[in-house]
């Protein structure tokens, strides 16, 4: 009946520490994923018209290298927040909720979230044929805004560190 107890036992340890290694590795792959997803956020801002000459690229190849990049960046980015949810929820259930790794990792995670959950609101409240540019514009720019982005950045160094 001991040894019984203590296989249990082993097992249980050998459960956790493999539930402990998936909480981790789920980490890298959300912060993987949040670099690919930034492929659009190159492409839309480094790439001007001006240098599409440049570099060869039609109008039309642009456009297109665009359209793609943007459901990349909203599939990757949305999976990664997932990914980075249960990450979170890995490490607080094996470390606790104000431990320091904890911590550190909550400034990234919130500013995560605003970013994915401004962006599906974006993609799926704007309608294409909205006739105001500066409300589009202003719609747009709560997404898109710079500091939260630096944030997000900043705060996923200091937790990887």
């Amino acid at each position: 009946m001991t040894l019984s107890l203590i296989t249990v036992s082993a097992d249980d340890d050998s459960e956790d520490e493999n539930e402990m290694k998936w909480g981790e590795d789920s980490g890298t792959v959300a912060a993987w994923l949040i670099v690919a997803s930034f492929i659009y956020v190159v492409l839309r801002q480094k790439i001007f018209r001006k240098k599409l000459k440049e570099l060869g690229i039609t109008a039309k190849q642009y456009g297109q290298a665009l359209k793609n990049s943007l459901k990349l960046h909203m599939w990757a980015s949305a999976i990664a927040t997932i990914i980075a949810a249960y990450h979170a929820w890995a490490m607080i259930a094996d470390e606790g909720w104000f431990e320091d790794d904890s911590l550190t990792g909550y400034i990234p995670l919130i500013a995560m979230i605003y970013l994915t959950l401004s962006g599906i609101l974006l993609w799926r409240k704007l309608p294409d044929n909205w006739i105001d540019r500066s409300l589009r514009k202003k719609a747009r720019q709560v997404h898109v805004q710079r500091w939260i982005t630096i944030i997000f950045v900043i705060g996923l160094l200091i937790h990887v560190e």
